[in-house]
């Protein structure tokens, strides 16, 4: 049993190390390519500071918690599937943040692009959920009850998916704050994971591996956080941009 747990501290520790390691000669790439966050007119006047800061720093974060991940997962199609919804949506992210630095401005890809492109990470999501032959209720813990959604649990994942990428989209401004914020939430996701592996059985070989994966990505995407942490905190070296806040 501390031999599987070992997983998923060694997955956190993998990302952590290879972004700080990595991070000056990326921030460095990124400098020369004047790979520069473009703050707009109408943001608070403190943020003018931030002009020309590098961005993409999720590409880092990306980077790192793929290489803490990949080596120690069981590859569980539930991981896969939450592994394929981070990079997508990073993907998207990175996208919003070329387009915003070949045309020099503060907006980049345009927002029903960015709902058709989530809209397609929902599909591949809802495939796979129908797959696994996921419950379509939603359980509400005060009263008690559980509302079967049908069908309509596919627009209400499309909800999740978009309103999560995009709500963290808006966190990311100040220095750490996405990042921060983000290891708290994936860190209560990843516990929560943690503790559903090890009650899934008294006996530590028959316990759900599902489980454990689940715990693996989240800790690689907290180590490589933290690793991204170290060059974003205030005064911040790079910037996180879209690719890494709608990742996260």
């Amino acid at each position: 049993p501390n031999c599987v747990m070992a997983r998923v501290l060694v997955a956190a520790l993998v990302a952590m190390i290879i972004a700080i390691l990595s991070g000056p000669t990326f921030i460095e790439f990124l400098r020369v390519n004047e790979f520069g966050q473009h703050i707009r007119e109408e943001g608070p006047e403190h943020h003018r500071v931030k002009q020309g800061t590098p961005t993409m720093g999720g590409l880092m974060i990306l980077f790192a918690a793929t290489i803490g991940f990949l080596p120690v997962t069981h590859f569980r199609l539930q991981a896969l599937t939450v592994f394929f919804a981070t990079l997508a949506c990073g993907a998207i992210g990175f996208l919003d943040d070329f387009i915003k630095l070949t045309h020099r401005r503060s907006l980049g890809l345009a927002g029903r692009w960015k709902l058709l492109l989530l809209a397609g990470v929902t599909v591949v999501v809802a495939i796979v959920a129908y797959h696994l032959k996921l419950s379509r209720d939603i359980y509400v813990p005060i009263a008690d009850v559980s509302i079967p959604l049908s069908y309509a649990w596919y627009p209400f994942l499309f909800l999740i998916i978009a309103g999560a990428s995009n709500g963290t989209n808006l966190a990311d401004g100040v220095d750490g704050l996405a990042a921060g914020t983000g290891i708290i939430s994936i860190f209560t996701f990843t516990a929560m994971m943690i503790v559903s592996f090890v009650r899934s059985s008294t006996n530590p070989a028959h316990r759900n591996v599902t489980k454990l994966d689940l715990a693996i990505i989240g800790a690689a995407l907290i180590g490589a956080a933290i690793g991204f942490l170290w060059y974003n905190a205030f005064p911040a070296e790079v910037i996180m941009g879209d690719t890494g806040s709608m990742a996260f």
